[in-house]
């Protein structure tokens, strides 16, 4: 990940491009140098705030703000401020009914200022921390055991106590404007940490590191910040300028960015990506607009050709067919298309011969218009056997009537006749039946109509 850190110096400021893999730095670079070049960059801000006071306390377990209103009165009461700070903390661990938590009191004045000048070029600031937070992180997170680092700048040091990932205390003591740095100064004042610490009884300070660009009124040596989390050309970085790298290394509590600015963070990529979505989606859409635009433009050139062409050949047939002719040539598509339309009687014949009983044949077929004469004739038994319903006449429909004959017992008649029925239903969902027998001569008479 390229992170850009900037640190304010007066009215202008100093930026190196942190690269990184997780926890560990792998490099870094100077610059960018002009605010135009940090367009688009993820930047980290390093804020000196005029003050700025870190202290440990123990509070009463709650609610959040329960919590913030304990820490806002401990702030309140150490009177290092003359009007209300931005107060960050992090619950550190919880026994019983207390909760021990850490505590950033800052002055936050000139900031949105600044941040304003980054924003107006197009800069992604996504954190704003103290450099002697970032110093302090930096130092919990590289060593286990309990070390004291001391950051000499031109203005004062800072004395930071950590162990065990752990920020136990952290101090300012400003140089006189007179005298300005004072090595006499460092060495004391690190020395009475020490004693502070060996005093209370528990393990003492086992490591005493000096870092920052006046790291030698304490230790003249050239020793390399010992931290497995960067590469070797990054240590030596790290000893002139921690708060560079240590900036990565602050928790999310303690940065000074306004929330509604973490709020768009946060919220940003979801809506980078919802927007890619949608654009996809747009795009989509407008190739399917495109080519279904581009295929019903076909079809209408091949429509407008096929118009072209059949008005091309009525042309020629109506120049080469004269108009006495148009209506004999009329009349015979009529009559052709009326013949299409009746039905197949020797279609209908066939079929019958196929399915007719044993000992039974057809004695008459008519085809009729309406239903006009097309009741079925014949000697009517005194005994009829079964009949259906006559359908409803349609205008125009043409009714079959078929009339078999065959000479049967009346069981064999029966069937017989209720199999013709049957196939003839099949075929035909209406039909009108009658079924006559004569005893004498063992002679059935079966009559049908149907509409065709």
């Amino acid at each position: 990940m390229r992170t850009v850190v900037v640190r304010f110096v007066e009215e202008s400021f100093r930026a190196v491009t942190v690269r990184s893999r997780g926890k560990v730095v792998l490099d870094w670079s100077e610059g960018p140098s002009d605010f135009s070049d940090l367009s688009r960059a993820r930047t980290v801000v390093l804020w000196d705030a005029p003050a700025m006071h870190f202290m440990r306390e123990q509070v009463f377990r709650g609610p959040g703000e329960v919590l913030a209103l304990q820490i806002q009165e401990k702030v309140e009461r150490t009177g290092f401020f003359r009007s209300p700070p931005s107060v960050f903390y992090h619950v550190e661990r919880e026994e019983g009914n207390t909760a021990q938590v850490v505590i950033a009191a800052v002055e936050r004045t000139h900031l949105n200022v600044r941040l304003e000048s980054l924003w107006r070029h197009g800069a992604c600031v996504q954190a704003v921390v103290h450099p002697a937070l970032a110093v302090a992180f930096l130092a919990a997170q590289s060593f286990p055991e309990r070390t004291l680092t001391v950051w000499v700048e031109e203005q004062g040091f800072y004395l930071t106590v950590t162990e065990g990932g752990h920020i136990l205390s952290l101090r300012f003591v400003a140089f006189d404007n007179l005298t300005g740095p004072v090595e006499s100064l460092v060495r004391e004042e690190t020395a009475f940490t020490r004693d502070q610490y060996d005093r209370a009884g528990g393990p003492g300070i086992s490591r005493v590191l000096a870092c920052g660009p006046l790291r030698r009124l304490l230790d003249p040596s050239e020793a390399l910040w010992a931290s497995r989390d960067m590469s070797d050309a990054v240590q030596k970085a790290a000893m002139e300028h921690p708060e560079w790298f240590g900036a990565l290394c602050v928790p999310a509590a303690f940065n000074m960015l306004p929330e509604r600015v973490q709020a768009w963070n946060r919220h940003m990529p979801w809506a980078m990506r919802a927007a890619a979505a949608l654009l996809v989606l747009s795009l989509g859409q407008a190739g399917l607009w495109g080519y279904w635009k581009h295929q019903a433009r076909a079809l209408e050139n091949q429509a407008r050709a096929v118009g072209t062409q059949v008005a091309y050949r009525a042309d020629v047939a109506q120049k080469a067919i004269p108009w006495n002719r148009m209506a004999v040539l009329q009349e015979y598509r009529r009559v052709s298309e009326t013949f299409e339309r009746e039905p197949r009687m020797d279609a209908w014949m066939v079929w019958l011969s196929e399915v007719m009983p044993k000992n039974f044949r057809v004695v008459r077929c008519a085809l009729s218009k309406g239903g006009e004469g097309a009741r079925v004739g014949g000697a009517v038994s005194t005994r009829p056997i079964r009949r259906a319903e006559r359908p409803a006449e349609t205008a125009q429909a043409p009714v079959l009537s078929l009339e078999v004959k065959g000479n049967a017992g009346i069981a064999e008649a029966h069937r017989a006749f209720g199999a013709l029925l049957a196939v003839l239903k099949e075929r035909k969902s209406e039909v009108f039946s009658r079924f006559d027998y004569d005893e004498k001569s063992s002679q059935a008479v079966f009559s049908f109509e149907m509409r065709l």
